[in-house]
């Protein structure tokens, strides 16, 4: 076993030793998601938890948060039987309180008619439901990545509003999956404190960005015998959460999707408008290379992945 793997499996055996001492968001991962057989989400659960994923997205869900609060209201004001009955006038109103409420009613009403209304995602939707809980009610199987992932990238594309981690986060909560998680900031901050990854959180709103860093934590996982689900919440609970930089793709240890990595700013002036030269290197092959800031994100290696030539460094 290699040091990450050791370092998972430390992290996640602590918190199953905690398990009899009652610590509720671990055991309740272990029930929800781990232990015996749940039933097929019912349209009204799918529909609570999307909204969940919504609102979350947005705003702090803290207990005793605004959020937290009024996911306790009963009856749910925004169930799918209310839902129903309301204009949008009315469910903005109800959103009010909570940022971006505008965007978040608009987003509700495209999703809902895709599913219930005049579109057929539901049906879509429950199929690939149905495959997921084929595999929950089963033995965990690192076979299972491939639907789970499938279903994943199916809610992120079809759902307006629902990215990488809340398509994750929303199947996780409805107790459906064990492979792919939720990246939040708790998580990528364990990671970087304790495995000394370099992860630009802004990143991880691209898909391809975020899969990657997912398989390398799923291969670690695998490695340590944890399910990546079980890791996610004792992480979450050990974590520290990652600031946002204004610039991160320029942050020094930065590495895009391809494999090229922030070294420095040179401070001399690039070829872009208002743009200095950085100097990258491939993690694949080791070459070094200059190019503008403006172009960090997308930068190919020129010597080995038929890159643009670099720029000149000083």
């Amino acid at each position: 076993m290699n040091l990450e793997a050791d370092t998972i499996a430390a992290l996640t055996e602590r918190y199953e030793q905690t398990v009899a001492a009652g610590e509720d968001k671990f055991l309740n991962r272990i029930k929800c998601n781990v232990e015996g057989e749940i039933e097929l989400p019912t349209p009204e659960q799918f529909w609570l938890e999307l909204v969940t994923a919504l609102l979350s997205s947005q705003q702090r869900s803290t207990e005793n948060a605004p959020l937290d609060r009024f996911y306790t209201m009963k009856p749910f004001p925004l169930s799918l039987q209310a839902y129903v009955e309301l204009n949008d006038v009315q469910v903005n109103d109800i959103l009010r309180p909570f940022r971006f409420h505008e965007r978040i009613t608009s987003q509700l009403r495209k999703n809902h008619d895709w599913l219930f209304g005049k579109g057929v995602g539901w049906q879509e939707i429950e199929s690939g439901l149905k495959n997921l809980l084929a595999q929950r009610n089963s033995a965990p199987s690192i076979d299972h990545k491939e639907i789970e992932r499938n279903i994943a990238q199916l809610l992120a594309d079809r759902l307006k509003g629902v990215g990488p981690k809340q398509s994750r986060n929303l199947l996780q909560a409805l107790g459906l999956t064990r492979f792919e998680i939720p990246l939040d900031s708790r998580v990528v901050g364990w990671l970087r404190e304790n495995l000394g990854w370099l992860i630009c959180v802004e990143g991880l709103s691209d898909k391809d960005n975020y899969e990657e860093l997912l398989n390398r934590v799923q291969s670690s996982c695998e490695s340590a015998g944890v399910l990546p689900t079980v890791f996610d919440a004792a992480a979450f609970l050990k974590g520290s959460t990652v600031k946002k930089s204004k610039n991160p793709t320029t942050s020094i240890g930065y590495v895009n999707r391809n494999g090229q990595v922030v070294i420095r700013n040179t401070g001399s002036p690039g070829t872009d408008h208002g743009q200095t030269v950085y100097q990258l290197g491939c993690s694949h092959c080791g070459h070094v290379y200059g190019a503008n800031g403006s172009d960090i994100h997308l930068r190919k290696c020129p010597n080995c992945q038929d890159g643009m030539p670099g720029l000149p460094i000083e």
